[in-house]
């Protein structure tokens, strides 16, 4: 047999899996329709129908358990889409009440378009019978829930099942300016108490993609999109208070106002703006006690920056806490003090003054991004022993810019060009980084070729450098079996965290993966679906080339017919591992006894009013290290009733005889400077203990409460001196370097949606941490000391309204 015979075998099932796709037209009106979830208007009769749903899980391939009919019609502002669901237990269809982009559990309907036809990128927009809405964007077999459109749905329970309509005014959606339309478009139904999800057009789970399977909607013509213009304007009042370590509680009050706008710049591209913006509605950050040499990363939370960034986030290049974060220069302020002068004001986060973002795709599938927002300038207060007042600059006034060119390509490829840009006032340091990344695959879409060129470039008076990035990778992406070979690079000079966020540069790596993938039930009807696979990575610094580690993961995972998700995986750290970042010294290495690693993750059926979920880890390390690491992790949430929720969860983390940096000291020897570093024999314990609670008014109208208490302890039992071996010598050093910290977080939101696009918000934050070097505590003796005076806490009261304003519902013709 031939390499060609072989090739096209291996491709059969994909080229099979391309052809036969449905198509369903979509029909005129120019009749009413009442969006209320009862078709009983005359436009809905005698129009095609879509139908014959095929199912993805738990079965691929089956026939829908239950008949799903969808029938499409359009007019001069939007399109209908009208959903039968049959159901021949209607007593028993799952229809939880829950906020908005949250389904919980219920059954759904969804529709997936994509106008461009670029098998890549598109749009999601599902109902459940409690008529719950979520929408989201896709994006390279990626969904972004963030993404949030105005558009209007109902639902309604019958004797035969239940039934919705779902109207998407053009305004909502992106499509090319021509007279005739053909969009990829797929429906999906949901039947949870089968754990049933089907679809119109077949998936098949061997096939990488998903729009790719779609199938066609043709008809529309003629079609053209408004002027694209939104506004919502909001108004917020805050009621603060707040006190630091022994001081009496300040109370204040900020009232603020601003907008965001919206404007379509052509029937493509859409222009975002904040003018003013407010960020107290986000949530809290999970804080933790942080040793590592790397800082933490947070989510991100605020609104502006996670919807429609998918073209910006490409490459990894852009991390939007960078926007309107830490202050430049905020950590070094007490380096300027004179003698018998304090730091009275230091803010840790620059405001802003706006952020903007215009983004699209054109009709021949070119998406283009760009990104602004401007910083302000922020200042420390620092106080002489007059009493006079003095200003420090600690953020100068910082220009960010992100632009990317994103180009698809035939068979579901694609190739991206993107630029992130830091300007900042006077003298402090720009930054500079471009990125190439292209994902090419054949025309089975059975293999792909992916990689990404980056060029980093920081400009400092005295300190301009650069640096390069590469990565490289062959795969097999359809099949039962996949696999994936790939190298990559980061130089000791590569460096994108003014924009970007990048823990460890200066390294090498050689990575294979293969994993094999079962769709269907097996081992007797047990399971219903299961993966494994294996993969191993070799990695070697980059500058010096030096060997830093070896290590080799498998994994398992499975549902099964109880619908439980088990999973199992299990990493080996072969030999000794060469950390050259623990140090915090430059050409400085730690060497790290190899260790095994085996987690487990069982989890009940979800469509219970109980569900509870275990996740264990132990850390084993080789030699003569007597360290040992076990995490536990319980959750456990309880449905009483289709409105009401809550869920709880622990995580208890013990470390015994860890050992990591603690300090590091300049000395001279024989007229010879050196720098010895320290290192630490510890004791760590953590525990995060969480409650949340979810109450439904109705579909616009939830309130939400989200508690949150961390601690970690740190207890040292004796100290080292690295040396030049990467080895832990005796050391005669003593130094207090206990620590014991506690982070109390309570998120309170009243959420009602009054008006299309418009929302009323009531939101309580409060936060009470606490950082002590001191011997640690036990968990609760610790948490008792949170309530103390010396220990500082703040709380805000905030009630923001947000009206959306849209030109094309104002001005409809």
């Amino acid at each position: 047999m031939s390499i060609a015979h072989v090739f096209a075998l291996l491709c059969l099932p994909v080229l099979l899996c391309a052809q036969g796709k449905p198509s369903l037209e979509a029909v005129r009106i120019d009749g009413e329709v009442k969006v209320d979830g009862i078709l009983d208007e005359a436009v809905w009769q005698d129009v095609p129908v879509g139908t014959d749903f095929v199912v993805l899980r738990p079965n691929p391939g089956e026939p829908a358990s239950q008949s799903t009919e969808v029938r499409v019609v359009y007019d001069n502002l939007g399109i209908y889409f009208g959903a039968t669901l049959l159901d021949s237990k209607p007593d028993s269809i799952q229809a939880e009440l829950t906020e908005r982009d949250d389904l919980g559990n219920t059954d759904f309907f969804g529709i997936v378009v994509d106008p461009y036809r670029s098998g890549i990128s598109g749009f999601t927009f599902i109902v459940t019978p409690a008529n719950v809405q979520r929408d989201a964007k896709q994006l390279d077999g990626y969904e972004d829930g963030s993404w949030d459109a105005v558009w209007v749905s109902g639902a309604t329970r019958t004797e035969e099942g239940w039934s919705a309509e779902v109207f998407l005014p053009y305004s909502a959606l992106r499509f090319p300016s021509t007279p005739v339309q053909e969009w990829t478009i797929n429906f999906s139904r949901t039947i949870q108490r089968e754990n049933e999800q089907s679809f119109w057009s077949e998936i098949d789970p061997n096939v990488d993609g998903f729009l790719n399977q779609s199938g066609t909607l043709t008809g529309l013509r003629d079609i053209k999109a408004p002027l694209r213009l939104q506004a919502t304007p909001f108004l917020a009042v805050y009621g603060q208070h707040g006190r630091d370590a022994n001081e009496p509680t300040e109370v204040g009050a900020i009232v603020t106002g601003g907008m965001d706008v919206k404007l379509g710049l052509t029937d493509a591209f859409t222009l975002d703006m904040t003018l003013i913006p407010d960020f107290g509605q986000v949530r809290s950050d999970n804080q933790v006690l942080n040793l590592g040499p790397f800082e933490q990363r947070f989510d991100e939370q605020r609104a502006f920056f996670t919807e429609g960034t998918e073209l910006f986030n490409k490459g990894g290049l852009f991390y939007s806490r960078r926007v309107g974060g830490l202050n430049y220069y905020q950590s070094r302020v007490r380096e300027q003090l004179l003698e018998g002068e304090e730091v009275v004001d230091n803010p840790r986060r620059a405001p802003l003054y706006n952020a903007t973002k215009v983004s699209g795709r054109t009709a021949k599938g070119t998406g283009i991004g760009f990104f602004n927002a401007v910083e302000q300038e922020n200042f420390a207060t620092i106080r002489g022993v007059e009493g006079k007042d003095r200003e420090v600059k600690t953020n100068p006034l910082t220009n960010y810019n992100v632009l990317t060119v994103d180009q698809n390509l035939p068979n579901n490829s694609s190739v991206t060009l993107i630029n992130t840009n830091v300007i900042r006032e006077g003298k402090a340091r720009d930054a500079n980084v471009t990125g190439l990344l292209f994902d090419l695959h054949n025309r089975a879409n059975a293999y792909a070729v992916r990689g990404e060129v980056k060029h980093s470039r920081q400009y400092e008076p005295g300190n301009d450098r650069s640096g390069h990035a590469l990565q490289l990778g062959v795969a097999r992406i359809s099949g039962q079996w996949t696999w994936e070979l790939g190298y990559g690079e980061e130089s000791d000079t590569y460096d994108v965290n003014d924009l970007g966020l990048l823990f460890a540069n200066n390294s090498r790596y050689w990575r294979g993966e293969i994993d094999y993938s079962q769709p269907k039930t097996f081992f007797n009807g047990f399971f219903l679906n299961g993966r494994t696979g294996l993969d191993l990575d070799y990695r070697r610094l980059f500058a010096p080339s030096r060997y830093t580690g070896v290590n080799v993961r498998g994994y398992a995972r499975a549902t099964t017919r109880h619908f439980w998700d088990l999973y199992l995986s299990s990493r080996n750290d072969v030999g000794d591992q060469y950390d050259f970042f623990e140090p915090r010294v430059q050409g400085r290495y730690w060497r790290v006894p190899g260790y095994n690693n085996l987690s487990a993750y069982v989890g009940t059926d979800g469509r219970k009013k109980l569900r509870v979920s275990l996740d264990v880890d132990y850390n084993r390390y080789a030699g003569r290290s007597k360290r040992r690491e076990v995490s536990l992790g319980f959750d456990a949430r309880y449905r009483f009733s289709n409105r009401f929720s809550m869920s709880a969860y622990l995580n208890q983390g013990g470390d015994r005889n860890d050992v990591g940096y603690v300090n590091q000291q300049d000395v001279v020897v024989d007229d010879v400077a050196r720098t010895d570093v320290y290192f630490g024999t510890r004791d760590r314990n953590s525990v995060e203990a969480g409650l949340n609670g979810k109450y439904s008014f109705s579909a616009n109208m939830t309130l939400n409460l989200r508690l949150r208490h961390y601690w970690s302890g740190v207890a040292y039992s004796r100290f080292h001196l690295l040396d030049a071996d990467g080895l832990l010598a005796d050391t005669d050093y003593t130094g207090s370097h206990d620590q014991d910290f506690d982070a109390f977080n309570v998120d309170v939101v009243y959420r009602w949606r009054f008006a299309p696009g418009s929302d009323l918000f009531v939101v309580y934050k409060g936060n009470i941490s606490d950082l002590d070097e001191r011997r640690s505590d036990n968990y609760f003796g610790s948490f008792s000391q949170l309530w103390g005076r010396d220990v500082p806490r703040s709380g805000s009261l905030s009630v923001k309204v947000v009206y959306w304003l849209d030109y094309a519902s104002l001005f409809p013709g």
